[in-house]
């Protein structure tokens, strides 16, 4: 009996974990928290890989005359960096346009990304006194130690039409991300433009990434 004993199975004829058959594609074997002394009575469960090393990163920043090219954050020895979103990016394609590496190195909004990961989502909120289109880009540079003028590229960008008032905000959930790969060292920060020129525009955002 001793030769049937699963640790000397060949994996052939080993099963599968509980509850593999009936768990939804794309999700790992876990064990919830519980409740003992000894955090050994949990249950086991599938989880969603986008809750496995997730981290998040908060983008919040405003412009008050926007403009139909992008536009970046300040600079962050501007007394109103990291908020203000009024440096002109010159064109409203982001693929068109460059910044030298001492305006990237300054955006005040942007992060550094610290382990390979994947976007997984961008949710947050919206304000515009306008009922103007906005686009939100948020964008990625590759920057290396002797970097000449960069060109970001985009994870993805965000079309949002404005409710016309400060008071109403509008809901952004995206979960299908153009560029959605991250290396260690990418700086990420967003940008903004509209289809017609002069709004007050608030952005408040999450970028959920995952390490699986």
């Amino acid at each position: 009996m001793a030769s049937n004993e699963h640790k000397n199975l060949s994996d052939i004829n080993r099963h599968n974990p509980l509850g593999f058959e009936p768990a939804i594609n794309d999700t790992v074997l876990s064990k919830t928290i519980g409740s003992s002394p000894t955090l050994t009575d949990g249950n086991l469960v599938w989880q969603n890989k986008s809750l496995m090393g997730v981290t998040n990163y908060k983008m919040q920043g405003y412009t008050d005359l926007g403009t139909l090219t992008y536009a970046h954050g300040e600079d962050i020895k501007d007394q109103r960096s990291p908020f203000q979103m009024d440096v002109d990016y010159g064109t409203a394609t982001v693929s068109l346009g460059s910044v030298t590496p001492s305006t990237l190195f300054r955006i005040g909004q942007s992060v550094v990304i610290t382990e390979v990961s994947t976007v997984t989502s961008i949710s947050g909120w919206l304000t515009s006194n306008t009922n103007n289109i906005a686009t939100i880009a948020i964008c990625k540079f590759s920057p290396t130690s002797a970097s000449t003028n960069v060109t970001p590229t985009v994870i993805d960008e965000i079309a949002i039409t404005g409710l016309g008032g400060n008071n109403e905000m509008v809901r952004i959930s995206e979960t299908t991300i153009t560029n959605d790969s991250l290396a260690v060292g990418d700086v990420v920060f967003p940008m903004i433009k509209e289809n017609v020129a002069g709004s007050t525009i608030y952005i408040n955002l999450n970028i959920q990434t995952t390490t699986y």
